[in-house]
């Protein structure tokens, strides 16, 4: 079977309606996973109870709460509801294991809740470009600036093979990057892998000891061919998790099977002290046997 992909959708709070670009459902197919949709209604146990990866979006500013930090008047919306439902979901899914992969906000949510913080708006670094490009107004394929990845990263290991080389420790690559926060201090168990020019943070990825699939790319890469790539990985990743799952479930299976099966054995078997007495009742019967001599 195809691994579950489980997609958290955005909330219209104003409607009560769940929505989501139907371009990420698309993706997940294409590269062989089955998507899913979620929203805050299920507790993260529950998801993760059921899914093989994890897809987090786009969506609004996380709250700087969530950071250590009070609200500048730079943010723009948020929803705390998510913010904790997502953060909880990452946590919970690096214990056990569970490939996640994270595009704008996603990226940003993974890398609080691993104990990093954002920027609340590029306007506190001086020499930032610009990347709070309107989505509207440009749509959401044009490849706004470039970014610069780590060659030794697993990110352009995914990539390679869609990448220009101009160098010998960093690919070059133009994206679709909006955004107008970033990852300012890094959390705990992942690392950079992409850079804009200004230096921001662009993409993150689990560190090079840690195990499983942790990814994080702050543009759409929905929009962009060779992105495949990327998710191809992360459905294999997901397919590896749920091979290793159902192992893990077969042999508890078999093995509270064997526990019972014993058990039951020897409830049926005979104690000790009555086969001793059906010896020795065996014992006397042939020892004397009735007298059938004649008179």
């Amino acid at each position: 079977m195809k691994p579950l992909i489980g997609i958290i959708g955005q909330i219209d709070h104003s409607r009560n309606r769940l929505f989501l670009d139907k371009t990420h459902i698309e993706k997940i197919a294409a590269a062989g996973g089955i998507p899913a949709v979620f929203n805050t209604a299920a507790s993260p146990d529950e998801v993760l109870e059921h899914v093989d990866g994890i897809l987090l979006i786009e969506g609004p500013d996380v709250h700087p709460h969530f950071y250590g930090e009070d609200p500048s008047s730079a943010i723009k919306y948020v929803d705390v509801d998510r913010d904790e439902f997502e953060i909880s979901l990452v946590k919970k899914a690096v214990e056990r294991g569970v490939p996640i992969l994270g595009i704008c906000r996603g990226m940003q949510v993974i890398n609080v809740a691993l104990g990093g913080t954002l920027y609340q708006d590029l306007n506190e670094i001086p020499k930032a470009i610009k990347h709070d490009w309107e989505l509207k107004l440009i749509g959401p394929s044009q490849r706004v600036h470039g970014v610069r990845i780590k060659m030794s990263s697993k990110l352009y290991g995914i990539l390679k093979d869609e990448l220009d080389i101009e160098g010998t420790n960093e690919v070059y690559l133009r994206v679709n990057s909006f955004h107008h926060q970033a990852v300012k201090r890094v959390g705990e168990g992942i690392r950079p892998v992409a850079y804009a020019v200004d230096g921001l943070i662009e993409a993150i990825e689990g560190a090079e000891d840690a195990e499983g699939f942790i990814m994080g790319v702050q543009w759409q890469p929905e929009y962009l061919p060779e992105m495949e790539r990327l998710y191809e990985a992360f459905v294999r990743a997901a397919a590896e998790y749920r091979a290793k799952r159902l192992e893990l479930e077969r042999v508890e299976i078999e093995a509270e099977l064997k526990e019972k099966l014993g058990k039951a054995e020897i409830e049926e078997a005979p104690s000790i002290t009555e086969e001793q007495g059906e010896s020795h009742r065996s014992s006397e019967t042939t020892d004397n046997p009735p007298d059938t001599t004649q008179t």
